[in-house]
């Protein structure tokens, strides 16, 4: 059987944070194996207003899924966790957001899944998380270290590292 190393990010902005990420870790392992867990980032809301920030967090896992059965895995998740389906199509408060930011070595362009992640490079706390994974390592198919992509990204949001054991 083959495997594949996959980063999901976790993050969420609504109810028991912290519980959310928790039952979101407990659901991804039945899924595949945690490797590595980042840090938890409290982070402003990123691409829309709300005063609710949010918690963030990656995990590099090896599965034997393939992409699109990952992704429906992780929608799955989502909904039993009790996120609501998007009424227009932008960013908006949640209680869960898992997506998978890399996927082994592929590129993957469909409707229902871009990685590597479209946003990666914009959003701090993406490389963040992928900095904690990865230390200096260049990281698969994006060919940068963390450390490069953060001197270039344009995103100046209020992050903080949580110190909270999972």
């Amino acid at each position: 059987m083959t495997y594949n190393d996959v980063v999901i990010s976790i993050g969420t902005n609504l109810g028991n944070k912290i519980d959310n990420v928790r039952i979101a870790l407990e659901q991804i392992t039945k899924l595949s194996d945690i490797e590595f867990k980042s840090k938890i980032y409290l982070s402003e809301p990123w691409g829309f207003e709300s005063k609710n920030s949010f918690l963030n967090m990656a995990v590099l896992v090896k599965t034997s899924l393939q992409p699109k059965e990952l992704l429906m895995e992780l929608k799955k998740i989502e909904n039993e966790m009790g996120r609501l389906k998007k009424v227009k199509n932008e960013y908006e408060d949640r209680i869960i957001d898992l997506d998978i930011l890399i996927f082994d070595q592929k590129k993957i362009n469909s409707n229902e899944l871009i990685v590597p992640h479209p946003r990666i490079r914009t959003r701090k706390f993406s490389i963040l998380v992928l900095k904690d994974l990865f230390h200096n390592q260049r990281i698969p198919v994006l060919n940068n270290t963390a450390d490069e992509m953060l001197q270039k990204v344009n995103d100046h949001s209020k992050i903080e590292v949580q110190h909270v054991e999972l």
